[in-house]
């Protein structure tokens, strides 16, 4: 009879009685090992992210100190200071500048409202940009005019392209220039030459205008005086003019009636939006006998508090195929030469220039820069960790596949 309390010998233990070895798991299938080219598949990718990731990584492991670049139009203009802002591409920067407010972009993320600008830094030549994130952002950083954040090539940029292209079609920039620097870099030219124009802007930018661009030059006439008499006050352009002849003004030409477009305030919830809309005005150019310019200016003044005295102006526009520079002139100094198709020849003496303007496309050159304001070294360590994670990951994969082996 066989104990039903005695104790069966266990998997792996010779029974002594059948002198046999008895393997439980015998009858389960050993697992396939995996293929070769996913282990070196999953270590690849693991490196490639690893390098893709390594601008940010390398960020993330440099100093949290700002290095001062100084004055970003000093910087710029000097030759070996472009270079040197360079060698500090994917480094925490502080520099200072002028940013051009007129060209700035407001930019928003789709499906959020989260808002950034975009602006050119004056006296750069278009080769230093800034992406200011702060939204809202502090009044006291507004007003500095100094920025800190990470300094970058654009050309790195996913998406440098679009930027260009739209600066290259949407954006425009006032540039003012000199007359004396006008005059410099017409100097040279006849009217008619159908070239490009390269001219240094008074922000110190430096401006490439084609022969068909417009440029307009500001004129001033010294003896002459423009007034604009409200209506409220004379109701009829006669009164307006018997007010300016009684004082012994001599009327040069009559524009009007001049009304100002009002303020760009509707539905601002400022100050602005309750202002009243600016007086209409007849509007007269004048001379004075100099003797009597001044009492005459001070007596009109005093009629109303919307009288308003200005400097007469014309402005000439003309292309730049059409503009031409002389040394001499009636004065002996350099002036302005017009030389429009179907109009007489003007020349315009560089000391009558207030200022000459025009408006020009923003490009962005090979090689330019931005700061990303905000966006400091302690903002990528989570990148640091995940290229831990993906070095050990890779580094497993290429152990177990020589285990394997």
């Amino acid at each position: 009879m066989t104990d039903p309390a005695e104790p069966k010998p266990s998997a792996g233990v010779v029974d002594r009685s059948s002198a046999s070895v008895v393997d439980e798991f015998a009858h389960i299938r050993r697992r396939r090992a995996r293929h070769p080219a996913i282990t070196i598949g999953g270590a690849l990718l693991a490196f490639f992210l690893i390098f893709y990731s390594w601008r940010d990584v390398r960020y993330a492991l440099s100093s949290s100190a700002p290095v001062d670049l100084g004055s970003a139009s000093a910087l710029f203009s000097a030759g070996r200071g472009a270079a040197a802002a360079a060698e500090m591409v994917n480094r925490y920067v502080r520099v200072a500048g002028v940013p051009d407010r007129e060209s700035a972009l407001e930019l928003d993320t789709k499906g959020s409202w989260v808002f950034s600008q975009l602006f050119r830094v004056l006296g750069t030549g278009d080769r230093l940009f800034v992406h200011r994130l702060g939204d809202p952002l502090p009044a006291a950083l507004a007003e500095a005019d100094v920025f800190e954040g990470r300094l970058i090539r654009i050309d790195e940029l996913p998406y440098a392209d679009a930027i260009r292209a739209y600066f290259a079609r949407h954006v425009t920039a006032t540039h003012y220039f000199s007359a004396d620097a006008a005059a410099k870099a017409l100097a040279g030219r006849a009217p008619g030459q159908a070239t490009s124009l390269s001219i240094v802007d008074r922000g110190g930018d430096r401006v490439t205008l084609g022969a068909d661009e417009t440029l307009a030059i500001d004129v001033v006439k010294p003896e002459e005086i423009q007034l604009g008499l409200p209506r409220a006050r004379f109701a009829t352009e006669d009164a307006a003019r018997a007010a300016i002849e009684s004082r012994g003004g001599e009327v040069i030409t009559a524009r009007g009636l001049v009304q100002p477009p009002p303020l760009p305030s509707a539905g601002a919830a400022n100050l602005l939006a309750s202002a009243a809309a600016p007086p209409a005005r007849w509007t007269f150019v004048v001379r004075f006998p100099a003797a009597r310019r001044q009492v005459a200016l001070d007596e009109l003044g005093d009629i109303d508090r919307a009288v308003e005295i200005r400097d007469a102006r014309e402005t000439v526009a003309a292309h730049i195929a059409d503009l031409g520079a002389d040394a001499g002139g009636a004065a002996g100094g350099p002036t302005l030469v017009v030389r429009a198709p179907g109009t007489p020849e003007r020349r315009l003496a560089v000391g009558d220039v207030a200022t000459v303007h025009t408006i020009a496309p923003v490009v962005i050159p090979d090689g330019a820069l931005m700061v990303i304001e905000g966006d400091r070294p302690r903002d990528h360590v989570a990148s640091v960790v995940i290229a831990l994670v993906l070095f050990i990951f890779g580094v497993f994969n290429i152990v177990a596949l020589v285990r394997n082996r």
